[in-house]
Protein backbone atom coordinates (compact mmCIF):
# COMPACT_ATOMS: atom_id res chain seq x y z
CA UNK A 1 0.00 0.00 0.00
CA UNK A 2 1.13 3.36 -0.96
CA UNK A 3 -0.91 6.14 0.20
CA UNK A 4 0.53 9.53 0.83
CA UNK A 5 -1.67 10.15 4.53
CA UNK A 6 -1.20 7.05 5.93
CA UNK A 7 1.58 8.25 8.64
CA UNK A 8 -0.27 11.15 9.88
CA UNK A 9 -3.32 8.65 10.24
CA UNK A 10 -1.16 6.28 12.23
CA UNK A 11 0.06 9.25 14.45
CA UNK A 12 -3.57 10.70 14.95
CA UNK A 13 -4.72 6.70 15.98
CA UNK A 14 -1.88 6.61 18.45
CA UNK A 15 -2.39 9.70 20.13
CA UNK A 16 -6.26 8.84 20.42
CA UNK A 17 -5.20 5.49 21.50
CA UNK A 18 -1.78 5.05 23.44
CA UNK A 19 -2.16 2.28 25.18
CA UNK A 20 -3.01 0.53 21.94
CA UNK A 21 0.76 -1.32 20.75
CA UNK A 22 0.78 -1.31 16.83
CA UNK A 23 2.96 -3.20 14.59
CA UNK A 24 3.13 -2.57 11.09
CA UNK A 25 4.42 -4.96 8.24
CA UNK A 26 4.81 -4.61 4.85
CA UNK A 27 4.84 -7.23 2.40
CA UNK A 28 3.16 -8.10 -0.91
CA UNK A 29 -0.72 -8.70 -1.01
CA UNK A 30 -0.42 -12.86 -1.16
CA UNK A 31 1.57 -12.58 1.92
CA UNK A 32 -0.15 -10.28 3.56
CA UNK A 33 -3.16 -11.91 3.17
CA UNK A 34 -1.66 -15.28 3.92
CA UNK A 35 -0.20 -13.90 7.55
CA UNK A 36 -4.26 -12.65 7.66
CA UNK A 37 -5.90 -15.84 7.59
CA UNK A 38 -3.38 -17.40 9.65
CA UNK A 39 -3.78 -15.04 12.25
CA UNK A 40 -0.46 -13.50 12.22
CA UNK A 41 -2.12 -10.39 11.37
CA UNK A 42 -5.33 -8.86 12.61
CA UNK A 43 -6.31 -6.86 9.10
CA UNK A 44 -3.86 -5.78 6.38
CA UNK A 45 -3.91 -3.09 3.72
CA UNK A 46 -4.51 -4.77 -0.06
CA UNK A 47 -3.86 -3.46 -3.39
CA UNK A 48 -4.58 -5.57 -6.33
CA UNK A 49 -6.73 -7.74 -4.27
CA UNK A 50 -7.41 -11.07 -5.70
CA UNK A 51 -10.81 -12.58 -5.03
CA UNK A 52 -11.19 -14.04 -2.07
CA UNK A 53 -14.25 -15.48 0.06
CA UNK A 54 -11.68 -16.16 3.21
CA UNK A 55 -12.03 -11.60 4.39
CA UNK A 56 -14.63 -9.17 5.02
CA UNK A 57 -13.40 -5.95 3.45
CA UNK A 58 -14.02 -3.19 5.41
CA UNK A 59 -13.42 -0.24 2.94
CA UNK A 60 -12.11 0.77 -0.17
CA UNK A 61 -10.28 3.09 -1.55
CA UNK A 62 -9.30 4.14 -5.25
CA UNK A 63 -5.95 5.40 -6.16
CA UNK A 64 -4.52 7.22 -9.63
CA UNK A 65 -1.28 5.20 -10.56
CA UNK A 66 1.03 7.59 -12.46
CA UNK A 67 4.19 7.34 -14.29
CA UNK A 68 6.92 9.41 -11.93
CA UNK A 69 10.31 11.18 -12.89
CA UNK A 70 12.73 12.68 -11.33
CA UNK A 71 13.76 14.87 -14.32
CA UNK A 72 11.49 15.77 -17.70
CA UNK A 73 11.10 12.97 -20.00
CA UNK A 74 10.16 12.75 -23.91
CA UNK A 75 6.44 10.68 -24.24
CA UNK A 76 8.08 9.19 -27.19
CA UNK A 77 10.54 7.44 -24.95
CA UNK A 78 8.63 6.37 -22.03
CA UNK A 79 9.70 2.56 -22.74
CA UNK A 80 12.64 3.15 -22.83
CA UNK A 81 13.14 4.14 -18.95
CA UNK A 82 15.16 2.32 -15.96
CA UNK A 83 12.68 1.76 -14.12
CA UNK A 84 12.58 1.19 -9.82
CA UNK A 85 10.54 -1.58 -9.16
CA UNK A 86 9.61 -3.35 -5.86
CA UNK A 87 9.65 -7.06 -5.89
CA UNK A 88 7.69 -9.50 -7.33
CA UNK A 89 4.14 -9.93 -6.21
CA UNK A 90 4.09 -5.69 -5.92
CA UNK A 91 0.59 -4.80 -7.78
CA UNK A 92 2.81 -1.88 -9.39
CA UNK A 93 5.08 -4.05 -10.87
CA UNK A 94 2.68 -6.47 -12.44
CA UNK A 95 0.84 -3.22 -13.92
CA UNK A 96 4.11 -2.15 -15.41
CA UNK A 97 4.75 -5.32 -16.50
CA UNK A 98 1.58 -5.65 -18.37
CA UNK A 99 2.19 -2.56 -19.81
CA UNK A 100 5.18 -2.81 -21.31
CA UNK A 101 4.10 -6.38 -22.66
CA UNK A 102 0.95 -4.75 -24.22
CA UNK A 103 3.79 -2.80 -26.12
CA UNK A 104 5.40 -5.13 -27.36
CA UNK A 105 8.36 -4.74 -24.39
CA UNK A 106 10.03 -6.41 -21.73
CA UNK A 107 11.23 -5.35 -18.15
CA UNK A 108 14.86 -5.56 -18.48
CA UNK A 109 16.68 -1.88 -17.43
CA UNK A 110 15.57 -1.95 -13.69
CA UNK A 111 16.50 -1.58 -10.12
CA UNK A 112 14.86 -3.66 -7.42
CA UNK A 113 13.92 -2.16 -5.00
CA UNK A 114 11.76 -3.22 -1.89
CA UNK A 115 11.89 0.14 0.33
CA UNK A 116 9.24 2.26 -0.91
CA UNK A 117 11.09 5.67 0.76
CA UNK A 118 14.58 3.95 -1.39
CA UNK A 119 12.67 3.79 -4.37
CA UNK A 120 11.43 7.57 -4.34
CA UNK A 121 14.77 8.83 -3.79
CA UNK A 122 15.60 6.76 -7.03
CA UNK A 123 13.21 7.98 -8.79
CA UNK A 124 14.08 11.93 -7.14
CA UNK A 125 17.89 11.51 -8.02
CA UNK A 126 16.75 10.97 -12.14
CA UNK A 127 18.38 7.54 -11.75
CA UNK A 128 14.94 6.00 -12.52
CA UNK A 129 11.54 6.14 -13.03
CA UNK A 130 8.40 4.34 -11.74
CA UNK A 131 4.83 4.03 -11.29
CA UNK A 132 2.98 4.37 -8.28
CA UNK A 133 -0.35 5.67 -6.77
CA UNK A 134 -0.06 9.58 -6.94
CA UNK A 135 -1.22 9.82 -2.95
CA UNK A 136 2.77 9.44 -2.85
CA UNK A 137 3.42 12.82 -4.10
CA UNK A 138 4.04 14.44 -0.22
CA UNK A 139 6.33 16.35 0.74
CA UNK A 140 9.75 16.42 -0.75
CA UNK A 141 8.28 13.64 -3.64
CA UNK A 142 5.69 16.76 -4.45
CA UNK A 143 8.38 18.23 -6.77
CA UNK A 144 8.30 14.47 -9.00
CA UNK A 145 7.39 14.92 -12.63
CA UNK A 146 4.41 13.04 -12.86
CA UNK A 147 2.53 11.49 -16.10
CA UNK A 148 -0.56 9.70 -17.03
CA UNK A 149 -0.70 6.65 -18.09
CA UNK A 150 -3.09 4.77 -20.49
CA UNK A 151 -6.89 4.44 -18.35
CA UNK A 152 -6.81 0.42 -18.77
CA UNK A 153 -3.62 0.63 -16.26
CA UNK A 154 -4.13 3.92 -14.54
CA UNK A 155 -6.73 3.34 -11.31
CA UNK A 156 -6.07 0.65 -8.64
CA UNK A 157 -8.17 -0.16 -5.68
CA UNK A 158 -6.75 -0.41 -2.09
CA UNK A 159 -8.40 -2.69 0.74
CA UNK A 160 -8.68 -3.00 4.30
CA UNK A 161 -9.66 -6.82 4.96
CA UNK A 162 -9.42 -8.85 7.96
CA UNK A 163 -10.71 -13.04 8.43
CA UNK A 164 -14.60 -13.28 8.70
CA UNK A 165 -14.93 -13.40 12.39
CA UNK A 166 -17.95 -13.11 14.62
CA UNK A 167 -16.41 -10.60 16.47
CA UNK A 168 -14.02 -7.70 16.01
CA UNK A 169 -11.85 -6.07 18.20
CA UNK A 170 -12.60 -2.77 19.75
CA UNK A 171 -9.13 -1.38 18.70
CA UNK A 172 -9.06 -2.66 15.12
CA UNK A 173 -12.56 -1.56 14.80
CA UNK A 174 -11.64 1.96 16.34
CA UNK A 175 -8.89 2.00 13.83
CA UNK A 176 -10.95 0.71 10.40
CA UNK A 177 -13.50 3.63 11.61
CA UNK A 178 -10.83 6.50 11.33
CA UNK A 179 -9.41 5.74 8.29
CA UNK A 180 -12.83 6.14 6.78
CA UNK A 181 -13.19 8.74 8.37
CA UNK A 182 -10.23 10.44 7.49
CA UNK A 183 -9.09 8.34 4.54
CA UNK A 184 -5.96 7.41 3.38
Amino acid sequence: MTCGNFMNLIATYQSQYEQVVLSLETGNPLELMEKTKNFELDAAFVTGLPASDNFVVDHLFTDEIVLLSGKTIDASNFMQQRWAVSPRGCPFRKILEQWLIDKGKTLHHFIEISSLETLLSSVKAGLTSTILPKSVLKGSYEDLHVYPIPERYRFIETVIIRRKEKYVNYAYKAFADLVKKEGL
